[in-house]
């Protein structure tokens, strides 16, 4: 089984050894893998899968907050993290250009999140759980679109898993954050989705991870060795 924690220290290291140097524009000289995938099928380290059906947002933001998770050499911590995570539930843009909870929850005039809920509560296979971040009419013509563009629930034999795509994902610097952000999500849509079944509960069954482009920014190449050397 995989944790976030693991992953998030294998990925670091892949891309320091099999990483390809290059310049993504003037100002950005990076390391990067093309084409990636994990299944982190235990992204909080709870050793058993029955475990994390009885799991509420609530409980993973109080382990969040309690430094269960700190990695020494790793760039967010405990409250940090936990503040992190905790934004889904504000559906502003929060001061800034695009937020994720204002893309899923609030930016289309549509509550996405509640979209995946009831498809998968009137279709319990359904493929059509989905949820958007890139807007057209905004983001053609900008330079800061989001780097996560799309979450997909599915459902089967009774685990509730998140599948996310990445356009671009810096992976020292914020990969570790947003696993947690993305399972929080799924534990608060399976919780969510709990209270409205009768008869047996869905179990959450962890994150399928996809990115076109992972990399880490060369003014962090030294901190991302640092890290790996402390585990």
């Amino acid at each position: 089984m995989l944790t976030i924690n693991q992953c998030y220290l294998d990925f670091v290291k892949k891309i320091l050894n099999d990483g390809k140097e290059t310049y993504k524009d003037s100002n950005h000289h990076l390391k990067e893998n093309l084409g990636n995938y994990y299944f982190i099928d235990d992204p909080l380290n709870l050793k058993f899968k029955a475990k994390y059906q009885n799991m509420t947002p609530s409980m993973m933001l109080d382990m969040i907050k309690s430094g269960k998770f700190d990695m020494e050499g790793c760039p967010i911590k405990s409250d940090a993290l936990y503040e992190y995570v905790k934004s889904f539930d504000d559906d502003s843009d929060q001061g800034f250009v695009y937020s994720y909870p204002n893309r899923i929850l609030a930016h289309f005039d549509v509550n996405q999140f509640d979209v995946m809920k009831d498809r998968i509560l009137n279709s319990t296979g359904s493929n059509r759980a989905v949820a958007v971040t890139y807007d057209p009419a905004l983001d053609c013509n900008r330079e800061d679109i989001p780097c996560l563009q799309i979450l997909q629930a599915v459902v089967r034999d009774g685990e509730l898993t998140i599948h996310c795509f990445f356009r671009s994902n810096d992976i020292y610097g914020a990969f570790y954050s947003n696993m947690f952000f993305i399972a929080y999500i799924g534990i608060k849509l399976k919780d969510e989705i709990n209270k409205e079944i009768i008869g047996e509960k869905l179990n959450f069954g962890g994150v399928h991870y996809y990115s076109s482009s992972a990399h880490i920014y060369s003014n962090d190449l030294k901190s991302a060795k640092k890290l790996i050397s402390k585990h």
